[in-house]
């Protein structure tokens, strides 16, 4: 009978002995080792001193610009809601003289003419028509005769006549210059003002100066406004100057008064005394006239 199989099972058993005392022996360098490069790799995994942990999370490589990769855990950090600065605050429109109409208007007005009996009563004629907007009707008659007037005769340096060769005459801007019914200029909106409160206790609103976007807001509320402008509705290209005891005067012959009662899209409407009719006008060319007279408007605080 063979013996050696016996001495390969005692050898095998003689070196797994072996082997567990050298894992025995050397058990705590190994354990010391595996400690060491556990600390190691968890100390490198924390962000570096005095970085947040959003630049740590942003140190992470890239991903594509169309989202996170579901294999990766990304923190959510809440964006502040910004604060209101004037960087950012939206801002009113501001007021100006160009025609920028919301919606349309048309207020119900009864047209009057001046003619044939006031051929200069363009003002007083606009006045009555506002008078009977807001409930107290005038005769424009009678308004030509109350309206303060000055009775300087104009002097002329060329033909007498010539409306362009006036060197001196009386003031619009402290009464009605001339004769209403024969030769005359006409008043502006300082006086006439004066002759609305007379009329109305009080309730005179001069708009004199205003952006012509105001004007049309007070359109909006139900009042029409008196407008000095030109007869053609268009900027005159001539000018005279004329001295008066409060200083000079620059006038054109073409100086017109009309009450505004609405307004288009694109057109504005007035009622014309010239005409004694309700006329659509063109906003661009009204309003260019209605600058260089001084932006003069009128109407009531009722």
């Amino acid at each position: 009978m063979s013996v050696r199989p016996r001495f390969v099972a005692t050898l095998s058993s003689r070196r797994v002995m072996y082997m567990r005392r050298l894992v025995y022996v050397r058990r705590w360098p190994l354990i010391a080792v595996t400690l060491g490069l556990a600390l190691t790799i968890g100390v490198s995994a924390l962000p570096a001193q005095g970085t947040h942990r959003s630049a740590a999370v942003s140190a992470s490589p890239p991903t594509n610009r169309i989202g996170p990769s579901p294999s990766v855990t990304q923190t959510q950090i809440p964006v502040p809601t910004p604060m209101p600065t004037k960087a950012n605050a939206t801002l009113a429109p501001a007021a100006s003289d160009d025609f920028a109409p919301i919606g349309s208007v048309l207020l119900s007005v009864p047209a009057q003419s001046q003619l044939p009996d006031l051929p200069n009563g363009c003002e007083v004629t606009s006045l009555s028509m506002l008078l009977t907007a807001g409930g107290t009707p005038v005769d424009k008659d009678v308004l030509a005769r109350e309206q303060a007037t000055d009775p300087t005769p104009p002097v002329f340096s060329g033909p007498p006549g010539d409306f362009y060769s006036i060197s001196r005459w009386g003031n619009p801007n402290t009464a009605f210059v001339g004769n209403v019914e024969g030769y005359g200029y006409g008043i502006y909106h300082a006086p006439l003002a004066k002759l609305l409160n007379s009329k109305t206790h009080g309730h005179a609103l001069d708009l004199t100066g205003r952006p012509f976007s105001e004007i049309l807001a007070r359109l909006r509320l139900g009042t029409p406004i008196v407008l000095w402008t030109t007869s053609t509705f268009q900027p005159p290209t001539r000018w005279v100057t004329w001295t008066t005891p409060e200083g000079p005067v620059r006038a054109t012959p073409l100086e017109h008064a009309v009450l505004l009662v609405g307004y288009t899209r694109d057109k504005l409407v007035v009622n014309n005394p010239l005409t004694g009719r309700q006329e659509q006008v063109s906003p661009a060319p009204f309003i260019a006239a209605w600058q260089q007279m001084g932006k003069q408007a009128l109407t009531l605080t009722r």
